[in-house]
């Protein structure tokens, strides 16, 4: 018995050598060169810690005299700056197997002639989930932040999540797209043995807390 969870132990050392990091700055609060007001960032650029601006381009937003509220902290996106496309991603450490929610609060820029309707794809895992947000009614003070969701099976010992708004097909100005804040990332509770090990920890200590759920619930049986 104990040959095989150290042989478990092992193959997650192993497995796990490459990992990326832990899941970090999802209210976009930190970069090195925060805005004073609003910042506009082209693709190919990392401003955002943690973030890569993959395609199109992005506005950096500032709370208060400068910009929208924004829905935790002082910063907060919108997710076209011009042009009618804009996405960022991120790789995170995740443990293979496990079931993770993804939280983020979501809202528009409520400017430009484009539709009211903004749309925002999440990919994470392989597969794309598509969300909309109208911002009839809204304005600076009253951005609507509305919190959505989703989940998804790790696997491997790295994922990655991108968040796409794109209005190219607009006859506007394409330049107002979805307001993207407060993305966080968890393990679920229920999801396996091995979401016992929260987000981000170091990959020894997970090793270790696999190991032993493992060995508990051979126990019990």
């Amino acid at each position: 018995m104990m040959q095989k969870i150290l042989g478990l132990v092992a193959g997650f050392l192993l497995s796990m050598s490459a990992s990326a990091a832990p899941f970090q700055n999802g209210s976009f609060e930190f970069g090195p060169s925060p805005p004073p007001c609003n910042a506009y960032n082209q693709s190919g650029t990392s401003v955002l810690t943690g973030w890569d601006i993959y395609v199109g381009n992005i506005d950096w937003e500032t709370s208060g005299g400068c910009g929208w509220n924004s829905s935790s902290g002082s910063y907060s996106l919108d997710m076209i700056g011009t042009g009618g496309i804009g996405g960022i991603q991120q790789t995170f450490d995740t443990v293979p197997g496990v079931v993770y929610l993804v939280q983020f609060d979501m809202a528009g820029n409520y400017g430009g002639t484009d539709t009211t309707i903004k749309p925002l794809d999440v990919t994470v895992a392989g597969n794309t989930t598509h969300f909309t947000f109208d911002t009839t009614g809204h304005s600076a003070l009253s951005m609507g932040w509305t919190t959505k969701s989703l989940q998804f099976t790790a696997t491997s010992t790295s994922t990655t999540i991108q968040f796409v708004s794109d209005l190219s097909a607009s006859p506007g100005t394409r330049n107002a797209g979805a307001a993207l804040d407060n993305v966080r990332i968890a393990p679920l509770a229920d999801s396996s043995v091995a979401t016992a090990v929260p987000l981000g920890v170091a990959p020894w200590i997970a090793v270790m807390l696999v190991g032993l759920a493992i060995f508990g619930l051979r126990r019990r049986v």
